[in-house]
C-alpha cells in the first residue's frame, strides 16, 4: 500500500464510510477504489482515469485534490501528453500563399480585361451615336413657344405647394426611420492559457452566474479583490446562483467540469477546452470599460 493509498483509506474511515457507500458517491467501481488504495494503478483503464479517480476520491473524503496532486506527485501517474498538431513547415506555408495568390491572380486577370473591353466599346458607340445635344441645342426656340403659350397661367402658386409636399415627405421618412437597436451582450475569449481561460463581457452592466452540478464538485468564486462569494463542494443536483454585477473581474474555479454547467446572464456556456481533455478549469470573466 502506497502512502497515498494509506492516507485515502484513512479518510475514508474517518468519515465512516464502507467501500460500497463510497461507489456510490463516486460513481467509480469498488475494485477501482480498491487499486487506488493499495497503490496497484496498472488495475485503472489508464493514467487518465487514474488521475479523474483519485480527484474523485479526494472530494468525496473532504480533501482538496490540489494539495494531494502536489504532494503525491511521484506516487501518481502522470497524465498522457496530448496530441501534438502538426504544422506545415514555414517555407512549404509561403509557397502555398504564393500559389493561392497566382491562382487569384489568374482568376480576376480575365475578368478585369473583359471589363476594360466593355468599357472600350461603350465608349466607342457613345462616340459613334448622333449627339442628341446637337438637336436640343437647334430647337432652342420650340420651348419658348410652349412659355409664351402658359404665360397667363399662374406658376408661381404651385411652388408653395411642391414645397410643402417635399416637407410632408421629410417628415414621412423621419417617422419610418428605423429605430436604433438595442445591443446585446458578448461574451468573447480573449486567451487560455493552460487551466486558466479569459473572457471579456461586452454591452452588459449585469452579471450573474447560475451553476448546477451533476455530481460532487468542488467550486470557488472570487472577484478581483479576492473577495470570496463561494468556497466548497457542490453536490449532485445542487445548483446555486451568484450575482456579481458589482464586481469588475470574476475568476470561476471549476474543480469537475464534467459535471458543472455554467449560466451566464441566464445563457449556456461553454467550456473553452472539453472536459475530456481538462477537467479542472478557470474561467475569468472581465467586464469591458464603456
Amino acid at each position: 500500500m502506497t502512502e497515498l493509498g494509506k492516507l485515502l483509506k484513512e479518510k475514508r474511515e474517518e468519515k465512516g464510510m464502507s467501500l460500497e457507500e463510497l461507489q456510490t458517491a463516486t460513481k467509480i467501481q469498488k475494485r477501482y477504489l480498491v487499486a487506488i488504495e493499495e497503490g496497484k494503478y496498472e488495475v485503472l483503464p489508464g493514467s487518465f482515469y487514474a488521475r479523474a479517480f483519485i480527484k474523485n476520491y479526494c472530494e468525496a473524503v473532504g480533501l482538496h485534490y490540489e494539495t494531494i496532486f502536489d504532494e503525491y506527485a511521484h506516487e501518481i501517474p502522470k497524465s498522457a501528453k496530448e496530441p501534438t498538431t502538426e504544422f506545415e513547415p514555414r517555407s512549404k506555408r509561403e509557397r502555398s500563399g504564393v500559389s493561392d495568390d497566382h491562382s487569384l491572380l489568374k482568376r480576376l486577370v480575365p475578368i478585369i480585361l473583359i471589363g476594360v473591353l466593355i468599357v472600350v466599346v461603350l465608349f466607342i458607340v457613345w462616340k459613334l451615336l448622333p449627339d442628341g445635344n446637337d438637336q436640343a441645342k437647334s430647337g432652342n426656340d420650340a420651348p419658348g413657344v410652349l412659355l409664351d403659350a402658359d404665360e397667363n397661367k399662374p406658376q408661381k402658386k404651385e411652388a408653395p405647394k411642391k414645397e410643402k409636399e417635399d416637407v410632408a415627405e421629410e417628415k414621412d421618412e423621419k417617422s419610418e426611420a428605423p429605430k436604433e437597436e438595442e445591443k446585446q451582450q458578448t461574451l468573447t475569449k480573449l486567451e487560455t492559457v493552460g487551466k486558466v481561460t479569459t473572457y471579456e463581457l461586452k454591452d452588459s452592466e449585469e452579471l450573474v452566474v447560475e451553476l448546477s452540478a451533476k455530481g460532487p464538485s468542488y467550486v470557488g468564486i472570487q472577484d478581483e479583490t479576492k473577495k470570496s462569494y463561494f468556497d466548497n463542494q457542490m453536490k449532485e443536483g445542487q445548483t446555486e446562483t451568484f450575482d456579481l454585477s458589482s464586481a469588475k473581474e470574476v475568476t470561476l474555479n471549476i474543480g469537475a467540469s464534467h459535471v458543472t454547467s455554467i449560466k451566464i446572464n441566464g445563457e449556456a456556456f461553454t467550456y473553452p477546452v472539453p472536459a475530456t481533455e481538462l477537467i479542472h478549469q478557470k474561467i475569468v470573466i472581465r467586464k469591458a470599460q464603456q
